[in-house]
């Protein structure tokens, strides 16, 4: 994808998210933009049958999502996004994968890079977090790319609440 044509299609999916959460991602992306990475929404909002569709491929374990959230009239607010390193679209390249991951914790948000993994495994990637080692050898959980708003829970955002702003 083009550079003109990454920023718009990061743009849309942008306004696809809720206004907390779109803050955040903007200053994800920024992060890794200014380690000279390419990083692309790949998806924001999803639809309901979007949704069941991924369910019924093993893409996501979920009925509904932090992907699926609406604001009270039903328009989309995502606070979930897949971000892709543009230049290797379909590599998970494990330093991709580890600075996404700390950008999104240093941004109050979670991504699923240890989702699946062992205790074990989990901690050795939330140590080469902590310790900002990009190239450490770890293994990676099911959902790297997944990156949605830490400090509310499914259950609670599919009930109604909202992200405090930050």
């Amino acid at each position: 994808m083009t550079e003109e044509a990454r920023a718009r299609h990061n743009a849309e999916k942008l306004a696809e998210c809720h206004p907390v959460f779109r803050r955040k991602v903007k200053a994800i992306l920024d992060d890794l933009e200014g380690h000279r990475l390419r990083p692309r929404i790949q998806e924001a909002w999803r639809s309901p049958a979007r949704q069941k569709q991924l369910l019924a491929e093993g893409f996501t374990k979920v009925r509904w999502g932090m992907h699926n959230a609406t604001d009270s009239e039903g328009r989309p607010e995502a606070l979930a996004v897949d971000i892709l390193d543009d230049d290797k679209p379909n590599d998970e390249i494990t330093r991709f994968l580890l600075m996404l991951a700390s950008s999104a914790k240093a941004h109050g948000c979670v991504t699923g890079i240890d989702w699946g993994l062992s205790a074990k495994r989990r901690e050795t990637v939330s140590t080469a977090i902590a310790t900002r080692d990009f190239d450490a050898k770890v293994s990676i959980g099911w959902d790297p790319c997944h990156v949605q708003i830490g400090g509310i829970s499914v259950k609670e955002t599919r009930a109604g609440k909202q992200p405090m702003s930050s």
